[in-house]
């Protein structure tokens, strides 16, 4: 006799049971028991129908416990990818700080740089000029200026050697007008310095111990307006005056608005040596 089968009577859970004890808890402890509720009320179904039932129904239960799992771990890496971007951001800005120190600190040491540069290209400035300036009252330079330039020869036709012009003659000449003011010296195209040697040698005078060809063509660096007048006043000027109108010496000065006198032939010092003090 087929007695009715009855699902035991449960108590139903309140209302807000499933938020009092937790959504995950409350699915795993009621999953179950609506299916047997509903067994009891329609009678067993076919065998293959209540396994499929039962393999559904716990499929859905690990589905709900894994997205469940996932979702935690899921908050988890957000969390700690969020602290780590955070800490690059830091390390970024603190990069960033570093290097704008970095910059301000070369800008600096830039300026430095120029400001000396400009210091550096005064002094060597100054130093060309002054190198400039005793290379040419050595006569280690070329220089170029206004001055005079005189011409002297025998006599023509001279017979004696009073009538010619001697070493002296220039000696006396050269004299006159460094002490006239001229700060440069040539005699045919070779410069004189102090170590310049103004020599008889047999019939011919040598400059430097190079022989000089007729006539002699003195050119003087100085200034052009006076240097004549001041030569005229000197000895030297009085002895040529003397032996161009009574021996009949040649002599002609003439003013130049520029001249070129070379550089004089490298000498080198054997006894002097430069002053310590």
């Amino acid at each position: 006799m087929n007695k009715e089968h009855r699902a035991p009577d449960r108590p139903a859970p309140p209302a807000d049971s499933a938020a009092a004890i937790g959504l995950l808890p409350y699915l795993t402890a009621h999953a179950m028991d609506d299916d047997y509720a509903h067994v009891a009320k329609h009678g067993p179904g076919p065998r293959n129908t209540r396994w499929w039932t039962l393999v559904v129904v716990a499929a859905f239960v690990v589905l709900v416990l894994t997205a469940a799992s996932q979702t935690n771990q899921n908050a988890g890496t957000d969390q700690s990818d969020r602290g780590e971007l955070i800490a690059q951001i830091k390390q970024r800005q603190a990069e960033a700080d570093k290097d704008r120190a970095q910059v301000a600190e070369l800008r600096a040491q830039i300026t430095k740089l120029r400001s000396g540069m400009v210091d550096n290209d005064q002094l060597s400035s100054g130093t060309r000029a002054q190198l400039r300036r005793l290379g040419a009252l050595t006569g280690a330079l070329p220089v170029t200026g206004e001055g005079v330039q005189i011409t002297v020869d025998d006599k023509p036709g001279a017979s004696t050697d009073q009538e010619h012009v001697l070493d002296l003659d220039l000696q006396r000449l050269v004299n006159g007008l460094w002490l006239s003011g001229a700060e440069a010296i040539a005699i045919n195209g070779q410069r004189l310095t102090n170590l310049t040697s103004i020599r008889q040698a047999g019939s011919a005078i040598t400059v430097g111990y190079r022989a000089l060809e007729r006539p002699y063509v003195v050119s003087a660096i100085g200034d052009a307006a006076t240097l004549p007048g001041r030569f005229a006043d000197t000895t030297a000027g009085q002895a040529w005056l003397d032996l161009h109108q009574q021996v009949g010496l040649e002599f002609a000065l003439v003013a130049k608005d520029s001249m070129v006198l070379p550089a004089a032939r490298t000498t080198t010092l054997r006894h002097a040596e430069e002053d310590a003090q």
